[in-house]
């Protein structure tokens, strides 16, 4: 048998490679790599084409009409970074619960009446994950008070952090109830350069650098990315505009529940 060459020695090291995120159509999904993903033998899942070009078109008109804000928040490393939502995050408010769910009720109707009745994307999104983990979905509640389902989110860069509900003390009925966390991204706008996020395989923010195994994601208009919340994670430096609908979802024994 001929020796390998070093181009075959670099196809094998491609292909042994396992913290990458798979792609995934959507149409034809490939089960063995959600499956993969599913077990914690991946790094994320990207569904490619998500929202065809003139659905994003569509969200990225009414956002305009709607109007983002910026203000200056945590960034979960100890720092103060400026941020853009449309719509609530639990985070922000984890301090005035009153707040959150004042304002997730008045954005929840905005959202319906005039994004998602222009492109009801967010049922497909939970679509893809129960197919995943084969368990039915729903949205969080906290004392009968529904959860924000999802946000638009302006976000340039975040330094590595890890999202993980049950360990941020929030007083949230449902946190205890979680066995995983997830997040989900639909990117509507992606910036001239930069604005990868960088999925470690090390759980631990403070253990995560360059010598880390890891991978990054370029966005892609109109693809939705899926990886876990509670690995090590970063957005790295963006020169442009990086616009997002973001948000998460556990796993609890009866189903997944959605919230941001």
């Amino acid at each position: 048998m001929a020796p390998s060459s070093p181009h075959d020695s670099g196809e094998m090291m491609a292909e042994e490679k396992k913290w990458l995120v798979e792609d995934i159509h959507r149409a034809a999904p490939d089960l063995t790599a959600i499956k993969k993903f599913s077990t914690g033998d991946r790094a994320g899942l990207r569904f490619k084409n998500f929202l065809q070009e003139y659905q994003t078109d569509l969200i990225l008109h009414a956002i305009s009409k709607i109007g983002i804000e910026y203000y200056n928040g945590d960034d979960k490393a100890g720092g103060v970074v400026r941020k853009g939502k449309l719509g609530p995050n639990f985070f922000r408010f984890k301090d005035d619960h009153g707040e959150y769910f004042r304002r997730a009720r008045i954005f929840e109707k905005i959202f319906e009446e005039r994004i998602l009745t222009l492109v009801n994307f967010f049922p497909r999104v939970q679509e893809v994950a129960s197919k995943a983990f084969a368990l039915g979905h729903g949205v969080a509640e906290h004392q009968h008070r529904r959860m924000m389902n999802f946000t638009v989110r302006v976000l340039p860069e975040a330094p590595i952090h890890r999202d993980w509900m049950p360990g941020e003390n929030t007083g949230l009925s449902f946190a205890p109830h979680l066995s995983d966390q997830f997040a989900w991204n639909i990117y509507l706008k992606t910036p001239e350069s930069g604005g990868q996020t960088r999925i470690y395989k090390e759980q631990d923010p403070a253990l995560a650098n360059e010598r880390s195994e890891y991978v990054d994601v370029a966005p892609r208009v109109g693809e939705l990315i899926i990886f876990r919340s509670t690995q090590a994670h970063a957005v790295l430096p963006s020169n442009g505009e990086r616009l997002t609908l973001s948000g998460f979802f556990g796993i609890t024994p009866e189903k997944l529940l959605f919230w941001v």
